[in-house]
C-alpha cells in the first residue's frame, strides 16, 4: 500500500467504492421502508386510529430534527451511465484560440464522475467528496489540468468534459462570441 494520497492502491479504492455502494443500497432498503411505513400509516387514519392532528404536529417537529441531521451528512454522487467513448454531436468549440482568456475555467467546475471512469480507474476523485471529480488545493483546478491547462487524461476525460459546452455558461463567459470572459471567481465555483 502507498502512502501517495495522489496515488493509492487498487485495493483501497475498491474497499471504499465498496462501502459507498453500500451506503446507497442502504439508502434504497430505507426509502422502501418509508413507503411502507407511510402505506401503513395512511391506512391507520382512515380507519380513525390515528388523530390526524397530533400526527402532523408530530411530524413537522421529527422533519425539522431529521433535515438538520441530513444536511450534516455527505452524499455519494455518481455521474450518468453512458458510454463516454460513444457519445455523439459533442460541441465544436476552439478552446486553444480561447484559452488566453478563460483560462480553463471549466476546469474548476465540480461534477461526479460516472461507474465507466471509476472502473477505468485513470480519472481521480474526492475521497472525502465520493465521486466528485478530483480538485487541487489553492487553485481550484481539476487535478488533471497541466499548468498550461491542457488535460493530461484527455482521451479518457468523462462524458460531461465531453459534452459540456461553455458558449452559454455565464460563469465562463459574458459575450463567446465576442471573447469576453466571465470575471474570474473570488474562490473556485463548487
Amino acid at each position: 500500500m502507498t502512502d501517495d494520497p495522489d496515488n493509492p492502491s487498487k485495493d483501497l479504492e475498491a474497499g471504499l467504492r465498496f462501502v459507498h455502494l453500500m451506503g446507497m443500497q442502504t439508502k434504497f432498503d430505507v426509502f422502501e421502508t418509508s413507503v411502507r411505513v407511510l402505506a401503513l400509516l395512511e391506512e391507520m387514519i382512515a380507519r380513525g386510529q390515528v388523530d390526524l392532528r397530533s400526527l402532523e404536529e408530530r411530524k413537522e417537529r421529527i422533519k425539522a430534527q431529521e433535515l438538520e441531521r441530513a444536511n450534516a451528512q455527505a452524499a455519494v454522487q455518481v455521474g450518468p451511465n453512458v458510454d463516454k467513448y460513444t457519445l455523439t454531436d459533442l460541441p465544436e468549440i476552439d478552446c486553444a484560440a480561447r484559452l488566453h482568456l478563460c483560462k480553463g475555467r471549466c476546469c474548476t467546475l465540480t461534477f461526479p464522475l460516472s461507474f465507466q471512469d471509476l472502473d477505468e480507474g485513470i480519472v481521480r476523485w474526492e475521497y472525502s467528496r465520493p465521486y466528485l471529480i478530483r480538485h487541487r488545493p489553492g487553485d481550484g483546478y481539476c487535478v488533471h489540468n497541466t499548468p498550461d491547462h491542457k488535460c493530461d487524461v484527455y482521451a479518457n476525460r468523462p462524458a460531461i468534459c465531453r459534452t459540456y459546452d461553455c458558449r452559454t455558461d455565464k460563469r465562463i463567459w459574458i459575450d463567446f462570441e465576442n471573447r469576453i470572459p466571465a470575471p474570474p471567481p473570488e474562490k473556485p465555483e463548487p
